[in-house]
Parts: structure tokens; C-alpha cells; sequence
């Protein structure tokens, strides 16, 4: 898990560069050979199964203690925030200008391209205050913005890709978001290694798929905060993904 207070962006944006692909992981912003070494990973799907639903509390409860979420929009300590999935920057400025609340919560995936982490960072422009908190799970974050004091937002082409915004980002914003990823792509990586290792047997994949439903409880309990005691007679298995012994009752992990 991280959370990054975004510094206010001052300067003044000249021009954007465009092109017709898409933007590759930067080497500043994720080690390269991570991210070839996950692109032959066939499934990359895998531990932990949380819906889109799970991200977006997790992410909120390392910031706020409470929301409510209804359509698209939250509710966090007596302040409406605009849900935004960001999927285009045109797409993206459109929603925030069209809603007439002046608080956005913006969820964004693949957090590793420098043009995408640009945009958080010129976003601070127009907000007061803008926070990135992102899951420890999966790459998805939520960038929330929070008291927008401006409507001359910058003004971006439809066609073509956004290659570069031209603006510098902080060596700091970046290296906390290189670690990261770092993170993230380790895990992954070493999850798919541990499935790849135990998948010698069918005996071996039934006992899998027991510790993956056990392990999806504990993560669900874990991300809706919802901790239990320990139970009177813990049924301990251990955890190959986690390390330790977690009780197939409780979920409490034991060392």
C-alpha cells in the first residue's frame, strides 16, 4: 500500500507531444525486467480475487475510515466526490468539467506510464488538495482531488496518444511510485512461480484451490476491516503464498 500527497504543480504547460501508439511502462517508474519477465506469465490474473468493488474500498479505507459509495459517487466524511474511471485523458478533463461537484475521485490501472503520472501531477493545479492511494493487491489506485479553485483546465487533442506532457514530475513522486510497481510485479511474479511449483499433481491443485478460497476470505476480511478474535479451536493449514499458518475458521494468521 501507498498513499503519496501530490506537490502543487506550478508551471505552465507549453505543449503536448502526441502519438499514435500507446505509452510503454517507463524505466523510471518500473524496473524493465520485471515487467518482461511478467509479460510471460500467462494468467495474470491471479491472487487475490477482488472485484473492482474491493479496490475502490481498500484504497478509500487507507485514507478515510468511513464512505458510503452509491453509483458514481462517494460520500467520505460529509463531502461528495465524483467517481471517475479514467480511461482517456479527453475523457477524463470531460467528466471533471461536466460534474458540479468540486471533488473527484479518479481510479486509475497501470500506473506506470510516465504521461499517466504527468496528469496526476498537473492535476494539482486545479485542486486544492490531491492524495494517490493505491492497493496493495493489484496495480489500481484512487487519485483523490479534492476543492477544484479553477475551470481553464488544459485542453488535449482526441486524437492520438498523449506521448508526453512535457512537464517534469518530482524525483520523489516518482521513486515512491517505482517502488510500487516494484512491489506489485514482484508479487505477482512470485505468486505465479509458487502456483507453477505446487501444480505437480491433481492432488496437489485440489489443495490449491482449499488454500486460494481459504486466502480470498482472509483478504475480503482483511480490506472491509472486518477482524475477528481468534476462534476457541483454530484449524490451522499452512499458507504456501503467505509464508504461515492461517485458521481455516478465524483467518487469523499465526507465525
Amino acid at each position: 500500500m501507498t498513499t503519496i500527497q501530490i506537490v502543487n504543480f506550478t508551471e505552465d504547460i507549453t505543449e503536448i507531444s502526441y502519438n499514435k501508439g500507446y505509452s510503454r511502462p517507463s524505466k523510471s517508474l518500473l524496473t524493465p525486467e520485471l515487467y518482461n519477465v511478467f509479460k510471460t506469465i500467462k494468467d495474470t490474473n491471479i491472487l487475490p480475487n477482488l472485484s473492482r468493488e474491493d479496490l475502490i474500498q481498500e484504497c478509500i479505507n487507507y485514507v478515510y475510515n468511513t464512505y458510503t459509495l452509491f453509483e458514481k459517487n462517494l460520500l467520505i466524511l460529509d463531502i461528495y466526490f465524483k467517481l471517475i474511471d479514467h480511461n482517456t485523458f479527453t475523457n477524463t478533463i470531460k467528466e471533471i468539467k461536466c460534474t458540479n461537484k468540486k471533488h473527484v475521485a479518479i481510479i486509475f490501472t497501470d500506473i506506470y506510464t510516465y504521461p499517466k503520472i504527468q496528469f496526476m501531477y498537473i492535476l494539482s493545479k486545479y485542486f486544492s488538495d490531491v492524495m494517490l492511494s493505491t492497493s496493495q493487491f493489484y496495480n489500481f489506485g484512487i487519485l483523490f482531488c479534492k476543492n477544484n479553485s479553477r475551470d481553464d483546465f488544459l485542453t488535449i487533442k482526441s486524437e492520438g496518444n498523449v506521448k508526453d506532457f512535457n512537464v517534469r514530475v518530482p524525483e520523489e513522486m516518482l521513486l515512491v511510485i517505482k517502488n510500487y510497481n516494484n512491489y506489485i510485479f514482484k508479487r505477482m511474479i512470485e505468486i505465479n512461480e509458487k502456483l507453477n511449483y505446487m501444480c505437480y499433481s491433481i492432488h496437489s491443485v485440489q489443495k490449491i484451490n482449499n488454500e486460494v478460497e481459504i486466502l480470498n476470505k482472509y483478504y475480503k476480511m482483511y480490506i472491509t476491516k472486518c477482524v475477528y478474535t481468534n476462534c476457541n479451536n483454530c484449524k490451522l493449514i499452512y499458507s504456501n503464498f503467505l509464508d504461515c499458518c492461517i485458521c481455516e475458521k478465524c483467518y487469523n494468521l499465526f507465525v
